[in-house]
Order: structure tokens, then C-alpha cells, then sequence
């Protein structure tokens, strides 16, 4: 996420403050992630919020502080389809890549069994290249 410029600062002076002001964004461009390649280059490398590509399967946490650089944003309203399927978990940034937080959460255990019904169809569907 920090690739893209979506960091997680302190508020502005004016707001209440549960994260330290100290926190801003030159602290944490410097990352050898960050300079790999120009940030506009890697947000849109596959089409930015118009992304194309079939069979890709999208697994977004409705509380996720990254939700909103996501398929999932609001306002966003991007359509689930089957070549490229939206599923929200209850969860936060991850939640659904580890299996044990779906025996705590079945919005989690949705989003990973969907995410497995959808690989397992589309690796049925793959035929090698002659």
C-alpha cells in the first residue's frame, strides 16, 4: 500500500489524535519499495480503479484502513462479476489470507471460500498453450 502513497499519518493539528503527529509522509517514502518505480507508473501499471484483467479475485475487509484505495471504496461502486469478483469480509487489512481467522469470523470464512470456489473453476477452465 505504501507503494502507492496510501499512508497512515497522524491527523492535522485541528483533529483528535489517536496515532502520533510525528508520523508523516517523508518518514516513510524513503522505503526501498517506494523507489522502485514512480508511483503514478505502479498505481496504474493495470489500469488503476479501471482494471481489466480477467480472473482476478478481489478480497477487501470492511474495516480495513486501506479500504478506500480499494475496488471497495465507497462512492466507487464498481461491479461483481464473475471474471472479477468483489467479496468483503468483516475483517481489517489481511484478515482473510489467514485461515484460523475464519473459525472467529464467518464474513472471513466467506471470502476465503468464495476466493478458493472461483480459483478452483478458473484453474478448471485453464488449457495449456500448444
Amino acid at each position: 500500500c505504501n507503494q502507492v502513497g496510501w499512508y497512515q499519518v497522524g491527523p492535522p493539528e485541528c483533529e483528535p489524535a489517536v496515532v502520533s503527529r510525528i508520523l508523516q509522509p517523508v518518514y516513510q517514502q524513503h522505503s526501498p519499495a517506494h523507489l522502485s518505480l514512480p508511483r503514478r507508473r505502479r498505481t496504474h501499471m493495470y489500469g488503476g480503479w479501471d482494471v481489466s484483467i480477467p480472473r482476478l479475485f478481489f478480497a477487501n475487509g470492511l474495516r480495513d484502513p486501506w479500504r478506500e484505495a480499494t475496488v471497495s471504496a465507497d462512492g466507487l461502486n464498481k461491479p461483481n462479476t464473475t471474471s472479477r469478483p468483489i467479496y468483503e469480509g468483516d475483517g481489517f487489512h489481511c484478515t482473510d489470507l489467514l485461515v484460523q481467522n475464519a473459525v472467529v469470523d464467518p464474513t472471513v470464512a466467506a471470502v476465503q471460500e468464495a476466493g478458493l470456489m472461483y480459483m478452483k473453476e478458473w484453474l478448471a477452465e485453464w488449457k495449456p498453450s500448444a
